[in-house]
């Protein structure tokens, strides 16, 4: 299984990995809405390796169960969506769009530890 986000929303592992192979992709964070996360300068290098505030850009559940998810699963991925949310309503809120996913849609992560979000 992946760790959530290190391989974006999981299509890019595919030309490297048989994804049906994998115990589960997990997707970068979704929240129930598009978010652009920060605005740049997001990385800083530094001697010892960089800091980064990217703040969990990304298209929104709805966008994503459209888009990038089909692609997942024409691959026989199967797909853990990891979720996150400023307040328990945004939380709900992405959790309930989830309700649309398909099958290969097997457990949802709550994203409770990023820093990055103020």
């Amino acid at each position: 299984m992946t760790a959530s986000g290190t391989a974006g929303y999981g299509a890019e592992l595919a030309g490297s990995l048989d994804l049906a192979a994998l115990g589960a992709v997990v997707v970068k964070s979704l929240a129930a809405f598009a978010w652009d996360g920060h605005p740049p300068p997001r990385l800083h290098p530094t001697p010892q390796g960089m800091l980064n505030a990217v703040g969990l850009q990304g298209p929104g559940v709805e966008a994503w169960l459209a888009g990038p998810l089909p692609a997942l699963v024409a691959k026989g991925a199967t797909v853990v969506a990891s979720i996150w949310g400023r307040s328990v309503d945004e939380f709900r809120a992405a959790a309930d769009q989830l309700a649309a996913a398909p099958a290969q849609v097997v457990a949802v992560e709550v994203n409770l530890s990023c820093p990055n979000l103020e």
